[in-house]
């Protein structure tokens, strides 16, 4: 059996891939619902510059972060995948989220695992960095950067990453497909 590096995304992956809709749908008068939520571009969802989002969300919304849910079999795979391989939380989210990521990581169980708040959607280099052999992401463009340098990615399908295909990345509908891919493809 080869050890892999398996870096894990976190929100969408680990947590729903819809957590922050209620609070988004709260900040900004809105309605969207799971189904309408079909790209992942938050600017044409809510008619709001991605500046102005960044700045506005976790200013108001910042214990959204915390309240997040673990998503079925996230936990119980990952403490398997752990005994035999190397993982990495590797998430775009901004270090000022830090404290709040590492503790809802800890109270969530996930303390054993680095993790590496980029602040940026380019996670390239640091997959790199980290020799990634498989990447766990939810993120369309994210995917599609990573499949493109090579990476084998396994895709959270969701309402927003529908149309991306590529040879690299893998369609998953939840932990047990990942868990299963894993198996096999070590």
């Amino acid at each position: 059996m080869i050890k892999l590096n398996i870096c894990i995304d976190i929100d969408g992956t680990i947590t729903s891939p819809y957590h922050f809709i209620p609070y988004l749908n709260e900040l900004y008068n809105k309605n969207i619902t799971e189904e309408e939520c079909n790209t992942h571009n938050w600017e044409v969802l809510y008619g709001v510059d991605m500046n102005t989002m960044i700045s506005e969300f976790p200013e108001k919304y910042m214990h959204s972060y915390g309240e997040a849910k673990v998503v079925d079999d996230a936990k119980n795979i990952i403490d398997e995948l752990k005994k035999n391989h190397n993982l990495y939380f590797v998430t775009a989210r901004d270090a000022k989220l830090t404290d709040i990521t590492k503790n809802w990581l800890n109270e969530n169980g996930f303390e054993e695992i680095d993790v590496y708040l980029l602040g940026s959607d380019y996670k390239i280099q640091k997959a790199k960095e980290l020799e990634c052999h498989i990447f766990i992401e939810d993120n369309p463009s994210n995917a599609m950067q990573l499949a493109n340098e090579g990476m084998k990615v396994l895709l959270i399908d969701t309402n927003y990453n529908k149309e991306i295909e590529h040879e690299n990345i893998v369609r998953v509908n939840n932990w047990i497909d990942i868990h299963g891919f894993i198996q096999e493809y070590n």
